[in-house]
Formats: structure tokens, sequence, C-alpha cells
């Protein structure tokens, strides 16, 4: 990873979620000459149905090393994806804290025992494809608790210098997405971050109901919807205060990178695609309003 002053730090809570939220903010700055880096949390090691699919068994017969090798070729596949819009290897972080426990992560504090994956059977963050962040930096895994992960996003806003943040936000009903919102937000308030920070939408509701409408729409913007007298996504202002517009080259670009995320793809296409838009949009968390 090289240290440098950053123009936008992005923080992924899985492999795939940058490419869906910020494919063409990314793009749009690095055709504008400004670094970008990406810091993803987990390495999507806790996903059932994608490793059942991946490798033709029933959950059940499911191990350890179906999920560890699950995170390797997620691994993989972010490489292809970011090389897509214009980021390099250097470009990208991996902590290494478990999928499908993020927010367990975050309940780690005082004598509570450290938090073990039940997927990977992992209690400490480990070297993929890639080396993780901790391994990397401080020559040992940290382990699954609060402390660990917390200390390394601080590391990592300390090293970067960010201009611009961006994180899933509090209101994704995704506990890895909460999480990962929580331990920035946390992160910026002890390092005395005064950058800019945005935040942007993966799950709301029913996988169903967002992203609205459904489907590879670019020449489409965002829209909310009523489902049962709720409007969808849930719990962020409508209009979004911010609406970067995508042209239809970027688009398609998003789209390929997308799709270089076979592994996900296979499970949920229609909502996955359905973040191919003429747009991307983002919210401004309550202490930057």
């Amino acid at each position: 990873m090289n240290v440098y002053p950053v123009d936008l730090l992005i923080f992924a809570p899985h492999p795939d979620d940058e490419i869906l939220g910020t494919a063409g903010t990314i793009m749009d700055a690095v055709a504008c000459g400004k670094k970008v880096h990406v810091v993803f949390f987990t390495n999507g090691d806790g996903y059932p149905e994608a490793a059942s699919l991946l490798f033709g068994k029933p959950p059940e017969e499911l191990g350890p090393a179906h999920y560890l090798e699950l995170a390797r070729i997620r691994q993989h596949e972010t490489l292809a994806a970011a090389a897509l819009i214009g980021l390099r290897p250097q470009d990208l972080t991996f902590l290494g804290y478990p999928d499908a426990g993020l927010d367990r992560v975050l309940a780690t504090t005082g004598a509570m025992p450290t938090f073990q994956q039940r997927f990977t059977q992992r209690q400490a963050t480990y070297v993929g494809l890639v080396p993780d962040f901790h391994s990397m930096y401080y020559g040992c895994p940290a382990p699954y608790r609060k402390a660990c992960a917390l200390s390394d996003t601080m590391a990592l806003l300390t090293m970067l210098q960010p201009r611009e943040i961006y994180v899933t936000d509090a209101a994704d009903t995704h506990l890895d997405h909460a999480a990962a919102h929580a331990f920035v937000m946390e992160a910026v308030q002890q390092t005395g971050y005064t950058g800019a920070v945005y935040t942007y939408v993966i799950h709301s509701g029913a996988e169903s109901q967002w992203p609205w409408p459904r489907g590879i729409t670019p020449e489409l913007p965002f829209e909310a919807h009523l489902v049962e007298g709720q409007r969808v996504p849930l719990n962020v202002p409508w209009p979004p205060p911010i609406r970067r517009p995508l042209t239809l080259a970027q688009a398609y670009c998003k789209w390929q990178a997308l799709l270089a995320y076979r592994s996900q793809i296979l499970v949920e296409p229609e909502f996955l695609q359905s973040f191919i838009k003429s747009e991307e949009i983002f919210w401004i968390p309550n202490p930057y309003k």
C-alpha cells in the first residue's frame, strides 16, 4: 500500500460494495488525476449461498477451507473489478475482519471473548490472496475485537489523510454495513478528522425493495417508493443531498466491474445489477450537516 495523502478513501464492508456504491465516483476521481484508496472491512468469507454455488455443495457440507477459499476468490474478483475502474492493487487494503460478524466484533468490549466466525472458524485476521492490513504492518494478525478493528481504521485515516471519506450509511439494514459506518465514524471522531464524509446505502428493507427501479436502467435515476406505507430507502432523507450523474459509458464500465464479481452475480443478479443507474447518490452523516 502506498502511503500518501489521498483524495478519496472508500470504506466497503464487503468486496463489491465499493462498485455498487461508488464506482462512478471513483472513475470520475481517477479521470481527474486524483488518488483513490479502497478499504475492505471483510473478505466476504461468510456467505453460504455463494460458497454453495461456487463449490457445488449444499451448505451443510461446507467447511472452513471452503470459506477461506471463498475469501481468496473474492479478493481475486476485487482486483479484477478495480482494474476496470482505474485502480491498482496498491490502491486496495483488506482488513480481514469477519463477514457476517462485523457487528459482533463491534460489540466485543471489555472482558467479552474474542469473536469467532462460524464459517471460517477464525478468531483473527488472516492472509488470503492479499495480506491483511494488520499482519502486513504490525507483523501479526489482529484478534476479532472492536479495539483492533477501530485501531486499524484510525491508523488508515492517519496514514492516508483523505480529503473525502465514503462509507455505508448508519441506516443500511445489513448489520455489517451499519457496523462499518460505526467504526469509521468513531475513527473520524477519535482522530479529529475534519474532511468531508459521505455515506451510501446498499441494503434497505427487503432485497426486492431497494434499489429502485429494478434491473439495469442506466438511463434512469434512483427512485424512492412506498412499501406498505413506508418510504424506501428507509430512514434517510429523500431526495438524497448529493446526486452525481453517470454517463452511459461510466454506467457500462460500472456494470462490467460488477460482473467481475462472478461469485456474487451468481447468487443475486437482479439486486446487484439494479445499482446500474444514471447516477450515484450519497448522504451526509449528522456531524457533517
